[in-house]
């Protein structure tokens, strides 16, 4: 049975990022309000987390996913070493980083080191973002570990800006942040020096047209 939160009516806030961050811990799919589109999340250093969320949207294997990762320091110190997922990015790439992060925009790059095999694309790339949520930024920190992120929808069909329009079979916990924007983040492939917009969406980044 999915338990269903309506962020607007909880009395506190934060206990709904608890909620969901022990949820996610626990290796559950959570529905959680993204950037603009309402999301499945789990855990990005599971395998039985990612296991779950391909059976509640099943997905072409070597597709890849999209990673999120909480809002980083502006430069690594001696009290925050490297992040190793941002240690890898290609130097356009950390640029676009810097520029947008928190932020709707998804970086495809290599995949780092640290990734789990099933969260690569074939052409072993990876997909990557710190959202600019507040709300996904608190559950990202509560939960101590990347996330999985994905439209909470069957494939073939669109993805949800309503609550009331996402796939919850499976999940165990479903949070109601009411009506969102419906737009996407803009996705960007970085080769090397090179920036090539995939899908066009909430951000605009240079060499995009307008």
């Amino acid at each position: 049975m999915t338990r269903r939160v309506d962020l607007a009516a909880a009395s506190s806030w934060g206990a709904v990022v608890e909620e969901a961050a022990e949820a996610l811990r626990r290796g559950d799919v959570v529905v959680l309000p993204a950037e603009g589109l309402y999301g499945y999340h789990v855990r990005a250093d599971d395998p039985a987390a990612l296991a779950a969320l391909q059976r509640v949207k099943p997905r072409e294997e070597g597709r890849g996913w999209i990673v999120l990762l909480p809002e980083g320091p502006p430069e690594p110190s001696a009290e925050s070493p490297p992040d190793p997922w941002r240690a890898s990015l290609p130097s356009a790439a950390a640029a676009l980083a810097r520029a947008h992060w928190p932020g709707a925009l998804t970086l495809v790059v290599p995949a780092p080191g640290c990734a789990l095999p099933e969260l690569t694309a074939r052409d072993g790339t990876i997909a990557l973002r710190s959202p600019g949520s507040a709300f996904l930024q608190s559950v990202l920190l509560a939960t101590g570990c990347p996330l999985v992120s994905t439209s909470a929808n069957r494939p073939g069909e669109p993805p949800p800006s309503r609550f009331e329009d996402c796939r919850i079979e499976g999940v165990a916990l479903a949070v109601d942040a009411g009506p969102l924007s419906g737009l996407p983040s803009t996705v960007a492939r970085v080769d090397g020096s090179t920036v090539e917009v995939l899908r066009s969406g909430a951000l605009k980044v240079e060499g995009e047209a307008p």
